[in-house]
Formats: C-alpha cells, sequence, structure tokens
C-alpha cells in the first residue's frame, strides 16, 4: 500500500491504518462530485453539481477506492489511464488495486473503524451527518457481495458448481 493511503502519509507496517488519509480521499471526492469550488467555499446556485445529478448522499466503497486510486495515479509518473489499466510510464496496475482494494474495503466494511472513515468522509463532502433514517433508504449491497465473494472463494471439486 503506497503512503498515501495512510493517516500522515507514513506506511503503517501493520497496515492497521490502511485507508486513514481519508480527508485527502474526502477532498478528491468533494471535488468531483461538489465541484472544485467546493473545496475552498460553499457553493450555492449554480449548475447541478455530480452528487445533485446523481442523487448522492453517501460514500460507498467503490467510490472511496477510486479516489485511493486518483491520489496515486496523481503522484505517479502516468499521464493517463491505459485501456489495459496498466500505467505506461509507473507500471503501475491501476486496475488490479481498484479491485483489491474494493474487496478489502467491502470485507471490513461493517467493522468500527471503516465506518468511522465513511462517516468522516460523508461529513466533509456532503455535509451534514445524514441521519440513519435517510442513510437506511440507501441500498447498500456490501453483506450481500461479501457472502458471495466467501461462497466464490469455497474450492470445490465438484463439477456441477461450474
Amino acid at each position: 500500500f503506497p503512503p498515501v493511503l495512510f493517516l500522515g502519509m507514513q506506511e503503517d507496517p501493520t497496515l492497521k491504518t490502511v485507508f486513514g488519509n481519508w480527508e485527502l480521499l474526502a477532498k478528491i471526492l468533494k471535488a468531483a462530485l461538489r465541484g472544485v469550488t467546493s473545496l475552498h467555499q460553499e457553493t450555492t446556485g449554480g449548475p447541478k453539481t455530480n452528487a445533485r445529478k446523481w442523487n448522492l448522499e453517501h460514500v460507498m466503497p467503490g467510490s472511496i477506492v477510486w479516489a485511493a486510486i486518483i491520489a496515486i495515479f496523481l503522484l505517479s509518473p502516468d499521464t493517463e489511464f491505459q485501456k489495459s489499466g496498466t500505467g505506461k510510464s509507473s507500471g503501475i496496475n491501476y486496475k488490479d488495486l481498484f479491485f483489491h482494494y474494493k474487496k478489502l474495503l467491502l470485507t471490513k466494511w461493517d467493522s468500527r473503524r471503516i465506518q468511522t472513515i465513511v462517516q468522516n468522509i460523508d461529513q466533509e463532502v456532503f455535509g451534514s451527518m445524514k441521519s440513519s433514517a435517510s442513510a437506511a433508504t440507501q441500498e447498500d449491497h456490501s453483506s450481500e457481495v461479501i457472502r458471495a465473494m466467501n461462497a466464490l472463494d469455497i474450492d470445490s471439486n465438484n463439477e456441477s458448481d461450474i
């Protein structure tokens, strides 16, 4: 994991603080979803933001991981995303990183530490904390995805499963 994903940009050998640099991830998401101006001033009026167009009120694993990949890309020598998913200059496989990081977040999504990070990012990107009632109306399929991932990891010699 690159240091940019850790609190204080200091790599933690235990990996307990990965995604701890949530403030950077939140700023990337805020700029993408609410416009660059939202980073330095409260926006009122103007064109519809991506967050409003897409009716977003909360971050999900994919958006957090997308922001992480953007941070890694911006700090790399690469100048464009290749169709292959691998950086031309750096050799970084952004596509694989995305899927591995997303699997990690999905697996640990319900942990207190990840939920604290999610709440902090939501607060930074979307403003006031949403009530649990409004959060419940948004679909969260993470538990189903985790169950499916676990089922797919089971080794089977039974050809009828294929």
